[in-house]
């Protein structure tokens, strides 16, 4: 396999392993309510403000969210770095073939 080749299976696996953890996070939540009053901030319902999954999310309010704002901005970067690498793989391999 290729250097880019090689980058591209590491960066998705890093990806994987990212989102994997923050999934963690929001499967460990049975009470959002006494979870965000544990890390001292209220949990308020907005219906425009929900738990999601892509970008992962599980807000307490307007201003707190229990995923680390560290983790989704490291999960697309991964997941674009193995976007680029593959492209990157796929197009060494096309000219390598074609010559």
């Amino acid at each position: 396999m290729s250097k880019p080749g090689r980058v591209a299976g590491w960066s998705l696996l890093g990806a994987v392993l990212v989102y994997g953890w923050g999934y963690l996070l929001l499967l460990g939540v049975h009470d959002i309510e006494e979870l965000c009053g544990s890390r001292g901030h209220p949990w308020e319902f907005d219906p425009n403000r929900r738990e999601s999954l892509l970008p992962l999310s599980s807000p307490c309010n307007a201003s707190y969210d229990l995923i680390p704002p560290y983790l989704n901005p490291i999960f697309f970067a991964l997941l674009a770095s193995a976007v680029v690498f593959t492209v990157i793989a796929v197009v060494r391999r096309v000219r390598g073939e074609k010559t």
